[in-house]
């Protein structure tokens, strides 16, 4: 019994370990939502996270065969990170100019930019999607501890992933009342991705030969999210000087 206790409290220990940055990234993903929907975005995506943390438990050995997953993983990473960004930015200037037709008692007429709107149903795949290729080093860690006992597995991987969506359910609280928070979840996305990208077998022939690899993914990573941040506030808040001007013309008519 006591044996059965030590290894499922271990599984439970390295994947809490591992998966800080997951809560972080979980909370943004869900932080758009109304507070109604949140819970239950956190809830449903973190169910299919534990689902897709056991099968990739399980296919742990084939996964390391894949090639080219490490270079994905990276990718899909600071695709998410880029796109919590737009969503934001997006939200932002529908508010303002919302805000400023609601005030003036006119309705704006000019067209949003296309937009990528923060949904339930987007959410739950986001948090799906990063949870799962943020946790590959999770799921190799607590396998290898499991040891082929999949009740054990199943177990202490159920409960740490219970405390995680806890803990993303008070950061998406956090983010509502924090906004610098999301920047912060996506740099830890952009470093979680460049960590994956440096666990590529590819890249990892290139670190023999040229070390500063590195040493640069992770800069360039983070460098990349912070220039997409930085671009995305300039080109809502120019759109938004545009459609300012466009009200104030409307109105002197």
């Amino acid at each position: 019994m006591l044996d059965w206790f030590a290894a499922i409290g271990g599984i439970i220990f390295v994947d809490l370990v591992l998966s800080g940055d997951n809560a972080l990234v979980i909370g943004a993903a869900a932080s758009k939502l109304p507070r109604s929907q949140r819970l239950w975005a956190i809830a449903i995506g973190g169910g299919g996270a534990i689902i897709l943390r056991i099968l990739f438990a399980i296919a742990a050995t084939f996964l390391l065969q894949l090639p080219f997953l490490g270079i994905i993983g990276g990718a899909i990473l600071l695709y998410i990170a880029v796109r919590l960004l737009l969503e934001r930015s997006q939200e932002h200037f529908r508010t303002l100019t919302a805000g400023k037709a609601a005030s003036s008692g006119q309705m704006p007429s000019v067209i949003f930019p296309r937009s990528v709107s923060p949904s339930f149903l987007s959410s739950i795949v986001t948090i799906l999607v990063a949870d799962a290729t943020m946790s590959l080093d999770n799921v190799l860690a607590v396998g290898a501890l499991a040891n082929g006992a999949l009740p054990f597995l199943v177990i202490g991987l159920l409960f740490s992933i219970i405390l995680v969506l806890i803990g993303s359910a008070i950061v998406a609280e956090l983010i509502g009342r924090l906004p610098w928070l999301l920047d912060v979840a996506c740099l830890v996305l952009a470093w979680a991705a460049s960590q994956i990208l440096l666990g590529d077998d590819l890249l990892n022939s290139l670190i023999l030969k040229l070390p500063w690899i590195q040493f640069a993914v992770p800069v360039a990573a983070i460098i990349l999210v912070i220039l997409a941040d930085i671009l995305l506030r300039r080109h809502f808040r120019l759109d938004r000087k545009e459609t300012m001007s466009h009200w104030f013309h409307h109105l002197r008519r």
